[in-house]
């Protein structure tokens, strides 16, 4: 195995414990006002979205910058 592979496999690993860390948040309701909707969601899957939601847009604008940089 490569060094890359490990390295992954260890990345997934860590992503994994924090998603697991930040469902043990759970116990605190957050009240979230949309303009047209009031959710109410608990704080764990609410940090969980976020970092998610970041770490896709972060891969996202880095494929945009090297697929851009070989052409």
């Amino acid at each position: 195995m490569g060094f890359s592979i490990i390295f992954l496999f260890l990345f997934v690993i860590l992503i994994v414990i924090y998603s697991l860390v930040l469902l043990e948040l759970n116990k605190s309701v957050v009240s979230l006002d949309l303009l047209i909707v009031e959710l109410d969601l608990q704080l764990g899957y609410i940090l969980l979205i976020a970092t998610l939601i970041g770490i896709l847009v972060s891969l996202f604008l880095e494929i945009i910058f090297f697929s851009s940089k070989r052409k």
